[in-house]
């Protein structure tokens, strides 16, 4: 805080007094003086300013003329009291002459109080300038008069060179103490109101809303900078106009609100979609105006975006990128190129291949490779979804939409993968009965949570993966036509490990480094059993392969690979067991069971928790 303050001083007795009553306060820099010249003391006060003054003291004609310049500081009077005069008036006494009083106008001294106290008469003439006390002395002269004048410096001076005689009025040591304290507290009341001001103002400046404050007669008292981003053709130049005149699409949305406060009113202003709330302003009852909040929609839905993001920060990302995908096979490098090229466009895309082939890495490559890639990717296995839960998982539900619903409700999948992807795997497990609603998200790019009764608009990207044909199942009944079609806009057919028969072996040996084994030298013998083996378990059957070889080592059995059924097998040093044939007989027995219960197909695969789809292959599927 700058706390310095200059005064014009009249004389040099004053100028000496101020020395010794305020040298504390010289010497701390808090007080500049500067002896009152005749030529400008608007210019004398100017360089006072320049010099580190915040606020000026000068007295009588002094103080009105440089009041009139307007300066960007305080200009505080050292005010003739009527003490000093009378003061003056009994050092005068002693002359034994009449006196005349020479002040401004603005000082208030009648000397019909003080008569009594004083052997001679006094008559009191006052001014309104400086400029016009050259005519009060000339008609003072003029009276024929023998007065003695008293007055300020200037009329003392003027006085001297007119011929006469004359006293300087003098101010107490009091009244210049006072002054200078006085000059002190208004420099104190404008720091903490400019702070006040600033925090106040940095406050409104750095929220995310346009903020207009408007009096009842629908005047602008005040705005932040945010508002002169939603509306371009406004700046600071519209403080103290009135809003219809300056933001009318504003003024019409608000209507006549010092009768009804503004809640949610939605208005265009270029590219930005606005949202309107009013506060009123009251003080002891009386409406003085309102404050006016102005939302950007599209900011907000940012910002919710972020939440989202913040409050599920587990299994929405994507960790895999078209470098993960390790081939020297020309056709998957073909697949490879094609699904680059696809991840730069929004459309939906279908991918085929058997279980094992990497449908997933795939997905979450081309949501890293996509203009979404800092938004959620959301990985769905529809096989794994419980039937009678599958909608609520995918679309969320509202509080009481069932019994066992959460409190509050729960986010549905889709509305988790916003902004972002969302991969469905096994689409081909789809429900017959949930494939509508999901066909409905695709083509309204929006989402009815189970029990609600408005929609969630949804901007998310979707994926699909079927390991089996899926025109096959439109013809069967189990897929619906108009769903395939919409599915497949952009199909990838990942090829499966045995027509990639170059990449098993360097595959194989990646695997093993990822277990830790460094160096390992592979027998070309079985190299080329490796190369030959069909691995209907993909990738992902070469990687158990890998994980058990960096266990085992040379003591690993091999056996398997003369079998393409070894992927069903539990291996021991001296049994083998199919665990598939197992588990088939065991389901065969169960649906065999049912079925002679008179269960309907519906209400057996309810039981078992499996669609309709799968039970007609399990049933097929029986010798």
């Amino acid at each position: 805080m700058n706390s310095t303050v200059g005064i014009i001083v009249p004389n040099k007795e004053t100028n000496d007094r101020i020395l010794r009553i305020l040298k504390d306060e010289i010497l701390k820099k808090n007080l500049i003086v500067s002896m009152l010249t005749e030529d400008d003391v608007v210019l004398q006060a100017k360089a006072l300013i320049k010099r580190g003054a915040s606020a000026i003291i000068a007295r009588g004609g002094t103080y009105l003329d440089i009041m009139r310049a307007n300066l960007p500081v305080p200009v505080i009077e050292l005010a003739f009291l009527a003490q000093d005069i009378l003061f003056s008036i009994n050092k005068a006494n002693r002359s034994g002459k009449d006196i005349a009083v020479v002040v401004q106008e603005r000082i208030i001294f009648e000397p019909e109080m003080w008569k009594n106290l004083f052997d001679v008469d006094i008559k009191v003439y006052r001014y309104s300038r400086i400029e016009n006390i050259d005519n009060v002395l000339k008609k003072l002269i003029e009276s024929n008069e023998d007065r003695l004048v008293i007055g300020g410096a200037l009329t003392y001076s003027k006085a001297v060179r007119a011929g006469l005689q004359s006293l300087n009025i003098e101010n107490s040591d009091e009244t210049i103490i006072r002054t200078y304290k006085q000059a002190q507290e208004i420099l104190s009341q404008i720091y903490d109101n400019t702070r006040h001001s600033q925090m106040l103002s940095t406050v409104l400046n750095n929220v995310n809303e346009g903020i207009l404050v408007i009096s009842n007669d629908g005047t602008i008292e005040h705005h932040n900078n945010k508002l002169m981003k939603f509306f371009n053709k406004i700046d600071s130049s519209i403080v103290n106009r009135k809003l219809v005149d300056v933001l009318p699409v504003v003024s019409s949305a608000l209507g006549d609100f010092t009768k009804a406060q503004t809640t949610n009113k939605i208005i265009k202003s270029g590219k930005f979609v606005l949202n309107i709330n009013t506060v009123p302003i009251q003080v002891g009852g009386e409406l003085l105006g309102i404050v006016c909040t102005i939302q950007d929609l599209t900011e907000i839905q940012k910002l919710e975006e972020s939440l989202r993001r913040k409050l599920n920060p587990k299994g929405l990302s994507s960790k895999y990128t078209f470098d993960n995908i390790f081939t020297k096979n020309r056709k998957m490098n073909d697949v490879i190129e094609s699904a680059k090229k696809y991840s730069k466009a929004d459309s939906t895309i279908l991918i085929y291949g058997e279980s094992g082939t990497g449908k997933e890495i795939f997905a979450q490559s081309i949501h890293s490779s996509s203009e979404r890639h800092d938004a959620p990717f959301v990985a769905v296995n529809c096989g794994a979804l419980n039937k009678n839960l599958i909608e609520s998982e995918l679309f969320g539900y509202v509080e009481g939409a069932f019994t066992g619903a959460i409190k509050g409700g729960k986010q549905g999948l889709f509305e988790m993968a916003h902004k972002g992807t969302i991969f469905l795997d096994e689409i081909n497990s789809l429900p017959i009965e949930v494939q509508s609603s999901f066909l409905r998200v695709i083509e309204e790019k929006e989402v009815m949570r189970v029990g609600s009764d408005y929609v969630i608009p949804l901007d998310v990207r979707i994926i699909v993966a079927s390991n089996e044909n899926l025109i096959q199942l439109v013809e069967q009944g189990d897929f619906r036509r108009d769903l395939f079609y919409r599915l497949n806009v952009l199909e990838i057919k990942i090829p499966p490990l045995r027509d990639r028969r170059d990449d098993i072996v360097p595959l194989f040996q990646i695997f093993l480094k990822e277990f830790g084994v460094e160096q390992v030298t592979i027998p070309e013998e079985l190299k080329g059993r490796l190369a030959g083996y069909q691995w209907k378990g993909n990738i992902r059957e070469l990687k158990n392969v890998a994980e058990r070889y960096a266990l085992l080592g040379e003591k690993m059995s091999f056996e398997f690979l003369d079998s393409n059924q070894a992927d069903s097998m539990v291996i021991t040093d001296d049994y083998k067991i199919d665990l598939k044939d197992l588990n088939r007989k065991v389901e065969e027995l169960v649906i065999e069971s049912l079925e002679a219960k008179g269960l309907s197909k519906n209400e057996i695969s309810g039981i078992l928790g499996i669609s309709r789809t799968a039970l007609w292959k399990k049933t097929n599927a029986k010798p």
